[in-house]
C-alpha cells in the first residue's frame, strides 16, 4: 500500500522479506509423500493337499463349490450374503479357518485369500478370501452324513415328527445307498461352521488377537499417563515464576 508524502509514493512491502510471491501449497510440498500398500494378486491360489497343485482341475469344474466367510459370519446380514441361520453362524470366520476344517475332514479344496465377495463391498479389504471345496469328496465323507441327520431339523417350516413303526423301532436311513442320501451346499456350510470353533489354529489366532489388543490398550494408557504427567509439570513451572518489571 502506497503512502502520499510530498507529492511521492512510498511503496510498503507487506509480504514477505526478500521478493517473490508464497507458495501456498509450500508446507504441503514438504511433507513425506504417502505410500500406499500393494495391492495384492486375487489370483494367488493354495491347494490342500499340495501334492495335487498341478492335478487338481478345480477351474470350471461343477464337482468344486464355493464358500465365503461371508457365507457363515454370524456378524453379517442375509443382505449382505450370509446364508445360514444366525445361531449356526460364527463370530468373523477367516478363510484359514475354513481351510483348516476341511483338512481335519481330509476333503481337497484350493484357498484363494484375496479374492472379495462381490455382494459384501467390505469383505474385498476385511476378512476377503474364499474357498473351493471338492463336491464330490465331500459326499463320500461318512462324519459328514452323520452330522447332517442332526441338523436336518434346521429348517422349521419342514419339522414333523416321525411315527414310530409297529414294532417299536425307527426307521434309519441307508448311509450306504447314494441315491437316498444328498449332500446339500447349506448342510456343509453349517457342519463347516459347527467345527471352526474347535480348530487349533482357531484358538490361537483369537488368543494372538486377544493379547495384541490388551498391548495396544496398556500402550494408550501409558502415554495418556504421560501426557498427564508433562502436563501437571508444565502447568505447575508456569505458575511457580515470579513476574517483575524488567530492567532497562
Amino acid at each position: 500500500m502506497g503512502k502520499k508524502g510530498g507529492g511521492r509514493v512510498i511503496m510498503k512491502q507487506m509480504g514477505p522479506k526478500g521478493g517473490g510471491m508464497m507458495n501456498p501449497l509450500a508446507d504441503m510440498a514438504q511433507q513425506e509423500p504417502i505410500i500406499l500398500p500393494t495391492k495384492p494378486d486375487s489370483t494367488t491360489t493354495y491347494f490342500y493337499p499340495r501334492n495335487q497343485a498341478y492335478s487338481m482341475n478345480y477351474k470350471n469344474n461343477s464337482n468344486f463349490n464355493c464358500i465365503w466367510p461371508t457365507y457363515i459370519d454370524a456378524n453379517k446380514t442375509v443382505k449382505e450374503g450370509r446364508r445360514i441361520g444366525k445361531e449356526r453362524s460364527i463370530n468373523c470366520p477367516t478363510v484359514e479357518d475354513i481351510s483348516e476344517v476341511l483338512q481335519d475332514m481330509g476333503v481337497r479344496h484350493v484357498m484363494q485369500p484375496f479374492k472379495g465377495y462381490p455382494r459384501d463391498v467390505e469383505s474385498k479389504w476385511d476378512n476377503p478370501g474364499r474357498v473351493l471345496y471338492d463336491m464330490t469328496q465331500m459326499e463320500r465323507n461318512m462324519e459328514l452324513r452323520l452330522q447332517q441327520l442332526e441338523h436336518d431339523d434346521d429348517d422349521d417350516d419342514d419339522n414333523e415328527e416321525e411315527n414310530d413303526n409297529d414294532n417299536g423301532n425307527d426307521s434309519v436311513p441307508n448311509l450306504e445307498d447314494d441315491d437316498e442320501f444328498v449332500v446339500t451346499q447349506k448342510s456343509v456350510w453349517k457342519i463347516v461352521s459347527g467345527k471352526i470353533e474347535g480348530m487349533p489354529g482357531r484358538k490361537q489366532r483369537l488368543e494372538e488377537k486377544k493379547r495384541l489388543e490388551e498391548e495396544e490398550k496398556k500402550r494408550l494408557r501409558d502415554e495418556a499417563r504421560m501426557r498427564a504427567v508433562v502436563s501437571k509439570k508444565t502447568a505447575t513451572s508456569s505458575g511457580s515464576k515470579k513476574k517483575g518489571k524488567k530492567k532497562r
